[in-house]
């Protein structure tokens, strides 16, 4: 102590931690982007997969909810609203997914640099995040396709996928 020195394993105070995540912010991003833009590069489509996969999801759910069950009766351009439960829900389910397993997929990142281990779960839901994000534009098209006008309640989106995004955080570092 007198000559200005810590323990190595000492945990810092919370208000250091998020100082040190709040540092690497780029990194986070960095690394986040990174990922996405790698994640379909070695396929026929690309990025195209992005797009694709939960167009895919939704036309299955809306053949089984909507034609089978009938689920789409009474409910307003039904398409659009199941499409975007379906971007919310893999938007979710991909980042508690990708969060319980990125200690363990990046140990060897881990032991070789020092760095606040929360960016690892934040950086996954971002890049799950932007994903979502790209599905939500092809969404805001199929809506205004279909004969959705736009209106004020359209920017309650916002906060929205704000609140789902921290709840997705939390999730992935829990």
């Amino acid at each position: 102590r007198k000559h200005g020195l810590k323990l190595s394993g000492a945990r810092p105070s919370l208000l250091g931690y998020v100082a040190m995540l709040w540092q690497r912010r780029h990194f986070i991003l960095g690394y986040a982007t990174a990922r996405n833009v790698s994640m379909y590069t070695d396929a026929k489509l690309g990025q195209v997969w992005q797009v694709l996969t939960p167009l895919l999801n939704a036309l299955v759910y809306f053949l089984i909810f909507g034609v089978l069950f009938g689920a789409q009766k009474g409910v307003t351009n039904y398409p659009a609203f199941l499409m975007a439960g379906v971007f919310v829900f893999a938007f979710t389910e991909r980042s508690i997914v990708t969060g319980s397993n990125v200690m363990r997929a990046n140990l060897q990142l881990i032991r070789a640099l020092y760095f606040p281990r929360a960016s690892l779960p934040l950086a996954y839901v971002l890049v799950e995040l932007q994903q979502m994000l790209v599905g939500m534009v092809v969404l805001a098209v199929i809506m205004l396709v279909s004969g959705e006008p736009v209106s004020a309640y359209w920017a309650l989106l916002i906060p929205a996928i704000l609140l789902q995004t921290l709840f997705n955080v939390g999730a992935a570092l829990i």
